[in-house]
Parts: structure tokens; C-alpha cells; sequence
């Protein structure tokens, strides 16, 4: 039987132990250790079957408060407000909250009251154990490596603590413990109060000074989320350079001692802006870190990629047609406008289309009508929402038998604008936000006007790059939002176009793109390829993760089409209105189902109900050139 918390008699070292049950939920397994804020344990919770770790605040830290009972009562109950918060926190990369509770127990025969937190429990060890000693330099591929599994993700789990207001204060290596590879920030939003004694008297803090802003150290109340961007900086600068001696003086911006080549002179320059000693001048944000390191790390690689992939040697250059200097300018401007997307972080679309302009974009839909599209008659248009579409001239066009199953015929394909990629994740993101008013979630499902239109939930094991938490729509992890959104059903894609003034393509405008974007480029084309004809040259990550820009383009400067991807597609009216949205017969292109047979044929066309979401399924959006001109 269970002793009461009140008759519970300990040792004067620790508050429980082995074998006692905490408030009648958890047997206590073990001692883990003791820091300033209290002990930690391993307990059991046996209704769940689960082990979790007990962090013990005592009253002692309560005590270190120099201000009185008044303001001790205070900080009880900003601590209270502060767990509430870390609760309602869903992060892959932040130590879960399961419970908190006060109680009253006896240690060294006097009443003791505690506060208790039960927590994730991770047996495994931290991210120490995957930084070198010596750091990686020289080693660039090995270093990046490292940032991509361990360091990219801890900064999407800070980046939620900011994002739910709180700072972490604490960060460092020890820290942020591993479950297998998977980082997880623990002590997020416990390790520090503006109200403590100073620092010196504090026996968990002279282990780690130098992860500390100068701010943090001279004076706590101006301790703010860059206090944290300067101890991230810290931890990468260990990790480039090597564990920090225990000579080196704290409070300091870091510098590389070594930087030999571009990418780790580019690497020195954002760990000196992250560790700057004047937070004025420091990186302003964690997602604003996490940009840089997405810029240099992938946009130096995609640099690379392309270069090779176009073969860019000056004689050979000089020989090839007008179109493969195209080709590379457009290559060019997507490593540029990936850049821009992951200094933005995660803004959805907001800014991006002003009031006014979104005032006529909706007086515009709701009288059935598009305004003359920008730019019509240029080669291209960069549009406010998608970033850039390609205007693709229209003209005769035989059906392949593949549509509807008839003989070949001509049609007559009106002159239309082709997004020049997928739409991606965070530019869905971004929508599903504008439109959170008219959003329900029910069993998974994101609902708009009671229409499916995103399926929630993991699009491959391991990989879900939207969630659902705190009322809004998130990427799970930065490196996914230049990816092509997937699993959103006809309804949601047609919604999207819709919002943005634009449409879903039809069926033969796709095929018309794939047929003349083709062209007779195998002449010219000197690409290594498949068997399948997908480039040899595209890097070596699954094509659902790949950055939608990142793809080769056709003659046509259209991304991805004909691609492991499917997209959405209408057959019939080009563009959808309200009425007509629940009989427009909708489908998909390409795909499992309609993957081409081999690199000589077109993907087939298959309808398909546009409640449906699938994993292989994206989508881009269209319009017509001109007033009143829709594709046949």
C-alpha cells in the first residue's frame, strides 16, 4: 500500500524514494540527478504502461528569490502559467509534458511543499554524443550531414518555444537529449527567472557560462529569444571548431579559427551575426538562423547541382543552343526565390498580396470574371501569390488516345499561364491560414465550407510537413516548406486557385505543355538520364522532398511535369466556380495510376472524386491569357 504524500519520510538528500508512489500515478524507479531547480527521477506510470521522468521543484529554489514570500508567490505562479504553456506544446523536437501537480511531503521531518512536473522520458544520451571533439572542419560533407539529422531540428523545436512565447534560456548540448536520432529540447522554460540571485550562486549554471549571452549573464530581464539565438550559435560553432576549452573566455562572439572554403566562410559569418555580443546586432530570430543555414547549406548545393547538371564548361557552353543558357538563368532565379523563402521562415502568404489588390481578386471571382492577365504576351510573369508563371502559347493540339479513350483528334488550346513548379507546402500553408474562419478539423480531415480539402497526417512514415496545433496550421520542419504539398484533395487544390484569381489546368492543357515543352530537345539535351528519362544529375532524395524549384524544366521552363508527382486536373469547364464545383468532373495526371509506360509515352489521365486526397498527388495552378479565353 501506498504511503501519503503527508507520512512520507526521506532522507535528507533526496525527496523520494525507490519503490514510492507519487500522488497515487507514478512509481518511483530511480534517482536520475539533481540540478538548481530540484532532483530529477524515473518513474512508471502504470495505468499507461509508460516510464516518464519527474522533475522535483522544490521550495529551496523557490527560496533563492531575494525579494520575499510576495514575490516568491509570484514566480510559483508564472512557473504555473509557464508549465501550462509547455503542455500545450506538439513538437517532434521538444520534450513532451504529461502532468504537473503541488504537494506537501516530509523531508528532514519538516513539511515540504513541491511542485512536480512528469515528463517524456528519453534513456538515451544527448547531443554531445554527436559533436566531435575535435569539430568536423575540414570535413564539409560530414558537417552537414550533422546539421541536416540533429542541428536543423533543434531549431525548429526552439523556433515552437519562441512561438508560444517562451525562451529557453538554458541551451546547450546537454540539453537536448536524443531518442534514437530524434533531438528533443528538454528543461525548455524552467532554467532561468529574472528574479533569481546572481548566476555565480547558482550550482547547475557554472557548468555552462559559455552558451550564454552577456545579456543573460549581466542582466536577466533582457534576456529575450536572441538570448537563445547566441547559444544555438555557440553550439554550432562546437561544432565546426571543436568543444569549447574550458579557458575561453564566455560572453564572447565566436569565430571559425580555420575557414578554407566558401561554405565554411559563409558558416563563420553566420555564427559570428548569431553570437554577436550586442544583441542589436546578433541574428534576430531562430528562424531567421535557420534561413542562413538553409541558404548556404542547400542553395551552394543546388549551385553545384546545376552547374553539373547543365555540364557548364565554357567551349561546350558557346556550342549549344539559346535555350540552355535559358535554362540555367531560370535554374538561377529558383535557388534565389528558395532563399527567399527560408529567410521568410514560415509567413504563409501574408504581405504578399495587399488589400486592395486582394479587394479586386475577390470582387473579380465573385463576378465570374478575370481581369487581363500582367504581363500577357511576355515570354513570363512573376504573380503576386506563386512566385512565377510561365505563359504557354496555345495551338493545335492531337488528343492522345489516352483521354476519354477516343481515336485522335485536333483541338484548338487557347493560350494560357502554367505555374512554373508545384505549389508547396508553406504557399498552402499560407492559405489554409487566410481562411482559418471557414476551416474545421474533423477526424484528420481540413475541412473549408464542410469540402474536404487537406488530409492531415503523415504522407510517408516519418514524414508529415503540415500539422494542425494552438488553432493554426504549421510546417513541422522548415527544410519541407519549398517541397510540393501533397495529399490535398481536388477540392482544396481547385480552393486554392480560386482564392489566388487562378484555376485548376485541364487535363489536355498538361499534356499540351508535356507534348510542346518536349519539342525535339533530345537533339540538344545533354543531360545524362535514366531509363526512365529522369535526370541522373537531380540529387539523390526522395522526389517528395525535394524542393519543388529544384526539378529540371522542359523547353517550356515547366518544372516536374511528367515527374513521379501526379497533379490535379478538370476535364471539362476551366474554371471552377461555386455552383458548379460539386459536378465538374475532376482527375488526376500522372502518378501510380497514371505513371507513362515508358519515356516515349504521355501519363495517362484518370478521373477521380475530388473529396480524394493521395501521397502521390500534387497540384499547380493556371489561368487564361486573355479576357474570356478558356482552354478547350
Amino acid at each position: 500500500m501506498a504511503l501519503k504524500a503527508d507520512k512520507m519520510t526521506t532522507s535528507c538528500k533526496i525527496t523520494f524514494e525507490v519503490g514510492y508512489v507519487l500522488n497515487k500515478k507514478w512509481v518511483i524507479l530511480g534517482f536520475i540527478g539533481k540540478g538548481g531547480m530540484g532532483e530529477v527521477y524515473r518513474a512508471h506510470q502504470s495505468n499507461l504502461n509508460r516510464d516518464v521522468a519527474i522533475k522535483v521543484v522544490s521550495r529551496e529554489w523557490l527560496d533563492s528569490i531575494d525579494e520575499g514570500d510576495e514575490e516568491a508567490e509570484t514566480l510559483v505562479q508564472r512557473f504555473r502559467r509557464e508549465v501550462q504553456a509547455m503542455a500545450q506544446i506538439r513538437h517532434p523536437n521538444v520534450l513532451q509534458v504529461f502532468d504537473h501537480d503541488a504537494i506537501t511531503v516530509k523531508k528532514c521531518d519538516q513539511d515540504t511543499s513541491i511542485e512536480y512536473i512528469a515528463m517524456e522520458y528519453i534513456p538515451g544520451g544527448s547531443l554531445r554524443d554527436t559533436m566531435s571533439e575535435e569539430g568536423f572542419y575540414p570535413e564539409e560533407d560530414l558537417f552537414k550531414a550533422w546539421v541536416r539529422q540533429y542541428f536543423m531540428p533543434v531549431l525548429a523545436g526552439v523556433t515552437a518555444l519562441h512561438d508560444n512565447g517562451i525562451v529557453h534560456r538554458d541551451l546547450k548540448p546537454e540539453n537536448i537529449l536524443l531518442d534514437q536520432d530524434t533531438p528533443k529540447i528538454a528543461d525548455f522554460g524552467l532554467a532561468r527567472s529574472s528574479r533569481l540571485k546572481p548566476l555565480t550562486q547558482s550550482m547547475d549554471v557554472k557548468g555552462s557560462p559559455f552558451y550564454m549571452s552577456p545579456e543573460h549573464f549581466f542582466d536577466f530581464k533582457r534576456a529575450d529569444q536572441r538570448a537563445d539565438v547566441y547559444s544555438l550559435g555557440k553550439i554550432l560553432y562546437e561544432a565546426a571548431d571543436g568543444k569549447i576549452k574550458s579557458g575561453k573566455a564566455p560572453f564572447k562572439s565566436a569565430k571559425l579559427a580555420k575557414t578554407e572554403s566558401p561554405f565554411f566562410q559563409e558558416l563563420d559569418r553566420i555564427i559570428q551575426k548569431a553570437t554577436a555580443e550586442s544583441r542589436d546586432e546578433r541574428t534576430e530570430s531562430v528562424r531567421n538562423l535557420l534561413g542562413q543555414l538553409e541558404r548556404v547549406i542547400h542553395g551552394l548545393e543546388f549551385q553545384k547541382q546545376t552547374e553539373k547538371s547543365f555540364g557548364i564548361q565554357t567551349a561546350a557552353l558557346f556550342s549549344k543552343p539559346k535555350w540552355i543558357w535559358a535554362g540555367i538563368i531560370v535554374a538561377v532565379l529558383s535557388v534565389l526565390s528558395m532563399t527567399v523563402w527560408h529567410l521568410m521562415g514560415e509567413p504563409g502568404l501574408s504581405g504578399l498580396l495587399t488589400s486592395t489588390g486582394q479587394d479586386q481578386l475577390e470582387s473579380r471571382t465573385r463576378n465570374g470574371t478575370n481581369a487581363k492577365t500582367p504581363g500577357a504576351g511576355a515570354e513570363s510573369f512573376p504573380s503576386g501569390q506563386l512566385g512565377k508563371q510561365q505563359l504557354i502559347q496555345g495551338g493545335a493540339f492531337t488528343i492522345p488516345t489516352t483521354m476519354d479513350g477516343n481515336n485522335e483528334q485536333s483541338v484548338q488550346i487557347g493560350s494560357f499561364y502554367l505555374d512554373e513548379f508545384f505549389v508547396t507546402n508553406q504557399q498552402f500553408t499560407g492559405f489554409l491560414n487566410r481562411n482559418l474562419s471557414s476551416i474545421t478539423i474533423e477526424s484528420g480531415v481540413a475541412k473549408g465550407g464542410g469540402a474536404n480539402w487537406f488530409l492531415l497526417g503523415e504522407v510517408r512514415a516519418g514524414y508529415e510537413p503540415i500539422v494542425y496545433r494552438n488553432g493554426r496550421f504549421h510546417i513541422s520542419d522548415p527544410a519541407y516548406a519549398a517541397s510540393p504539398v501533397l495529399r490535398v484533395t481536388g477540392y482544396g487544390a481547385s480552393a486554392f486557385a480560386n482564392y489566388f484569381g487562378g484555376r485548376l489546368p485541364t487535363g489536355l492543357e498538361m499534356l499540351y505543355a508535356m507534348v510542346k515543352g518536349a519539342g525535339n530537345s533530345e537533339a540538344n539535351d545533354s543531360t545524362e538520364r535514366n531509363s526512365d528519362g529522369t535526370n541522373k544529375n537531380e540529387p539523390n532524395t526522395p522526389h517528395y522532398l525535394l524542393p519543388a524549384a529544384s526539378y529540371t524544366p522542359n523547353l517550356l521552363g515547366i518544372k516536374g511535369l511528367s515527374h513521379e508527382i501526379g497533379e490535379w486536373v478538370t476535364r471539362g469547364q476551366a474554371k471552377l466556380s461555386g455552383k458548379s464545383l460539386k459536378t465538374n468532373r475532376f482527375a488526376v495526371i500522372g502518378g501510380v495510376e497514371g505513371a507513362p509506360q515508358d519515356k516515349f509515352s504521355l501519363p495517362e489521365v484518370v478521373e477521380r472524386f475530388p473529396w480524394e486526397g493521395f501521397e502521390e498527388i500534387g497540384f499547380r495552378t493556371a489561368k487564361s491569357a486573355v479576357v474570356g479565353d478558356s482552354a478547350k
